[in-house]
């Protein structure tokens, strides 16, 4: 799944016009109003947007009763739209911070109800931010070739790590920051107390998302390019730094994302088309899905912390609302319901 790409212009042509048919009821109890105190049954939907349109938002959804709620931050700030692509979200406390990524900004906004807060600016194409400490986080790029260094006092950028290109979703584990560095094919590794760039380790092309499990062990998922190798699975030790094992995809054609990790970090779940899950004391890759695609186009996934639920979003056709399957930790359907344009993550709020 090269989500990466997908917002060229002439992808979405390919995309005009297609439809798919409806499974049941999409969007029972759906409201546009402003929301006075979000919970911890509720559910953040990314909605990416279409690259250009600046129609990128937020959906709410509550586990407990079903509710569906579009448009949260739009609805919360006086019609103000959200920008143009939003990538990711973060949670810090009481904040939520959106990074939207072709607007070139973060919005700051209460949690509870989704006012603004703030504005920070000056990135070039922010992806994913990571809170480092109460003070401080990371925000990795596309185009700018560093890691920009937040102050979450100020909400302002403070300064930046040099970094060799392009940076994706990255985790922190003690005070180190592994980053994924798609155009070089590393996970950095960077000093937190000192915000420098110290090492990196080398991995499979494209490592797009990464995970931490119970005993300590990194496992970073690598597409594999543009079918330039097989998509490769990787464990590594951080205390040497060390690959542990490599669990190599069989077809060139398989382009896996969205590596997840369950409440109890032993089980791995990832797209491969459709969702697959994985012991970290396997020996093999899964043949098997826990949830098969059935036609639909997942593109997001979200395994939430309380009871293992699994959240995928489907794209449809990258041009009309997106859908969201809920499904139980054994992989039966829960709920269903629609979403914004191209529902690309998940938020559980805490």
């Amino acid at each position: 799944m090269k989500k990466y790409f997908l917002y060229l212009p002439f992808c979405l042509l390919l995309f005009f016009g297609c439809k798919k048919e409806e499974i049941g009821p999409q969007c029972l109890n759906c409201d546009e109003t402003f929301i006075s105190n979000t919970s911890s049954t509720d559910v953040l939907i990314i909605n990416e947007g279409t690259f250009g349109w600046s129609n990128a938002s937020i959906t709410l959804y509550n586990k407990s009763n079903n509710n569906v709620n579009q448009n949260v931050f739009k609805n919360a700030n006086n019609g103000t739209d959200l920008g143009d692509v939003a990538q990711s979200f973060l949670q810090i406390n009481d904040k939520g911070y959106i990074v939207v990524n072709n607007s070139n900004k973060v919005e700051v906004v209460n949690i509870s109800d989704f006012t603004s807060l703030a504005t920070i600016t000056g990135f070039n194409s922010p992806r994913y931010m990571l809170k480092i400490n109460n003070s401080k986080a990371y925000v990795t790029d596309l185009y700018s070739n560093s890691i920009q260094i937040v102050n979450l006092n100020s909400n302002t950028i403070s300064g930046n790590i040099a970094v060799p290109g392009w940076t994706e979703q990255l985790l922190l584990h003690n005070d180190t920051a592994y980053v994924c560095d798609m155009n070089n094919n590393n996970i950095l590794i960077i000093n937190t107390l000192t915000d420098v760039l110290v090492d990196s380790i080398k991995v499979g092309i494209s490592p797009n998302s990464l995970v931490l499990d119970k005993n300590n062990q990194l496992w970073v998922l690598c597409s594999g390019g543009f079918n330039e190798e097989n998509a490769r699975l990787m464990q590594i030790n951080p205390a040497d730094r060390s690959l542990v094992q490599t669990f190599t995809f069989s077809n060139i054609n398989h382009s896996p994302g969205s590596l997840n990790i369950n409440r109890n970090k032993d089980n791995l779940y990832f797209i491969n088309n459709s969702v697959y899950q994985m012991s970290i004391t396997g020996n093999s890759l899964p043949s098997t899905p826990i949830v098969t695609n059935s036609g639909n186009l997942f593109y997001g996934l979200g395994i939430d912390p309380t009871n293992n639920d699994i959240y995928v979003a489907d794209a449809i056709d990258y041009v009309q609302n997106g859908r969201v399957f809920r499904y139980s930790a054994s992989g039966s359907l829960v709920h269903q319901f629609t979403a914004g344009i191209i529902p690309g993550s998940f938020w559980f709020i805490e």
